[in-house]
């Protein structure tokens, strides 16, 4: 009885992890690996693999510590609640150690590789925690709270690099890219929890500053990052593909930007609009598959 118990307990843990948010922020150690392996052979698979275990189970602890800080917002969010750990028979303290076992894993599997890419991913974690853990939580501090997201964009694309490379010029002037993808999805995402985030005292960006002002900047993020990777192509850094695919678009996520407001930037039309932009990313991140390989 004890037994499956026990597994039953496992599974509701497992059923916690917000599989499609850690999936999606996999593509940037991804790319990151992309711009480092040169021409992939069969030797370098074992390493992939495990590397991308550890890199899930690092995004998933990050999600978890932030569930676990997040308990009694998330139970007052309609949008969040059924959703939310308690209501899967676990407690707090479960959630917890449950987040610890996580990194711990994460952790112990990043030590098989490169010294680098052990610290890059410890920075990782240590920037998950200044932003969630109570009496820190750089999430309730307007400005600071975008702060992990423009560094962690930018650690996410140097950790997949590290696996194969030492950081380099090339490295640390891609990674930028990454940087304003993620400070501007994150202050998206801040617009779309606007109203719990009142509700429940987070003071985010959008709650200190206003909807608009947040979403405004956001765009211009996204407009920056978008512009940024033709100056990379004209560089030598990036195929000349990428930055004319980043040009092509930009336009139709400018449109599509554009028309959000005009539903009151409410949870539904801003949440349509991140799933829009994020196909778009997704192509530019399969361009960079695709063509890094014949580029080296």
């Amino acid at each position: 009885m004890t037994a499956k118990k026990n597994a039953k307990t496992v599974w509701a843990l497992l059923s916690c992890i917000r599989y499609q948010e850690v999936l999606v922020l996999q593509g940037t150690p991804l790319m990151g690996m992309v711009f480092s392996v040169g021409n992939l052979t069969a030797h370098q698979i074992p390493a992939i693999v495990l590397f991308g275990l550890a890199s899930f189970l690092l995004v998933a602890h990050i999600w978890s510590l932030n569930d676990w800080s997040d308990a009694r917002e998330d139970q007052g969010d309609v949008n969040k609640a059924s959703g939310a750990y308690s209501n899967k028979g676990i407690d707090p303290s479960m959630m917890l150690w449950f987040s610890i076992a996580l990194l711990s894993t994460s952790l112990g599997l990043f030590a098989l590789f490169a010294l680098q890419t052990l610290l890059i991913a410890a920075s990782i974690a240590l920037l998950g925690f200044l932003y969630s853990f109570p009496g820190i939580r750089a999430k309730g501090v307007g400005l600071l709270s975008s702060v992990p997201h423009f560094a962690g964009g930018l650690l996410h694309f140097l950790l997949g690099y590290s696996l194969f490379a030492s950081i380099d010029r090339n490295a640390m002037l891609i990674a930028p890219f990454f940087s304003l993808v993620f400070a501007a999805g994150h202050a998206t995402q801040e617009v779309q929890d606007y109203e719990a985030d009142l509700l429940s005292g987070t003071r985010t960006n959008a709650v200190v500053f206003g909807k608009k002002p947040v979403f405004l900047a956001a765009s211009a993020g996204f407009g920056l990052a978008y512009a940024y990777l033709p100056c990379l192509a004209m560089a030598g850094i990036v195929p000349a593909r990428i930055g004319l695919l980043s040009s092509v678009l930009f336009p139709l996520h400018l449109y599509w930007s554009l028309q959000t407001p005009r539903g009151g930037l409410e949870f539904e039309q801003i949440g349509q609009l991140r799933r829009r932009y994020r196909a778009l990313f997704a192509l530019i991140g399969l361009d960079m598959i695709s063509m890094l390989f014949r580029w080296h």
